[in-house]
């Protein structure tokens, strides 16, 4: 599974226009969220910017620009306004969970870095979920099990395909490959519409040898709109598959 990439921009947008920002702030931040919303990453990029000029120390306007900066694919700017608002605001789960799920895409370099963020926002808001997702992705096998048992047991994730994804991929370490095989391809069935699922069943796919099934899973996740796809995903997808054509 990816590691999840960002914090879900809907974590904080109820909640995003009610948090003691200025008046004068409350129009760029308005535009910027929606246009965040609605996947329109560019569009946001000026108005949250300008939200940020205004209040510099505003938590949840650092956050969302780091996200947005991610999405753009600038990835120091997204980590410089992530670091800032944890450090403004140590308590805050949306900066810290951003900054964690930031730093576990440096690995293994920021790898505990990362699970250090991420632990503490999941003792913040355990109900969350998402901090778990990536803190199960950060272990070895056989070291993730507890991370995706808690993951289980929050009714919102019980039933989600990316954490049956991980479940699944713990048995590989009890060599338990054909069980696996045979529930991702049942995975990749039942969620057509998941571009991030079909990106980590090719990934597991070409590990294995598989390559048809691989090539099957890339050219489902390019087909999608490039505002679906990961941040500097589709490029490296594309490569994969190329390099698949001869095999």
């Amino acid at each position: 599974m990816e590691t999840i990439k960002k914090v879900t921009v809907a974590l904080f947008a109820g909640t995003l226009l009610f948090c003691g920002c200025s008046r004068q702030e409350e129009q760029p931040m308005t535009r910027a969220l929606k246009e965040a919303v609605a996947g329109k990453w560019s569009k946001a990029d000026q108005p949250s910017a300008e939200a940020l000029k205004r209040t510099p120390d505003n938590v949840n306007a650092l956050v969302l620009r780091a996200v947005i900066c991610e999405r753009l694919d600038r990835y120091d700017e997204a980590v410089e306004n992530a670091r800032k608002a944890v450090n403004i605001d140590s308590n805050s789960f949306a900066a810290l969970y951003t900054l964690g799920r930031l730093y576990s895409r440096d690995y293994p370099r920021r790898r505990s870095e990362a699970v250090d963020l991420l632990i503490k926002a999941n003792r913040l808001r355990p109900e969350q979920g998402k901090p778990l997702i990536l803190l199960a992705n950060l272990h070895q096998p056989g070291q993730k099990g507890s991370y995706l048992a808690a993951l289980q047991r929050l009714p919102e994730y019980a039933n989600d395909p990316h954490v049956i994804f991980e479940s699944h991929m713990n048995r590989i370490y009890n060599r338990d490959f054909r069980g696996v095989e045979a529930a991702y391809i049942k995975l990749f069935e039942e969620h057509p519409d998941d571009p991030r699922l079909a990106s980590a069943i090719g990934g597991f796919f070409e590990y294995y040898r598989r390559y048809e099934l691989a090539r099957k899973a890339y050219r489902r996740y390019l087909s999608f709109p490039g505002e679906r796809r990961e941040a500097g995903r589709s490029a490296e997808i594309q490569r994969r598959l190329q390099a698949l054509a001869a095999k």
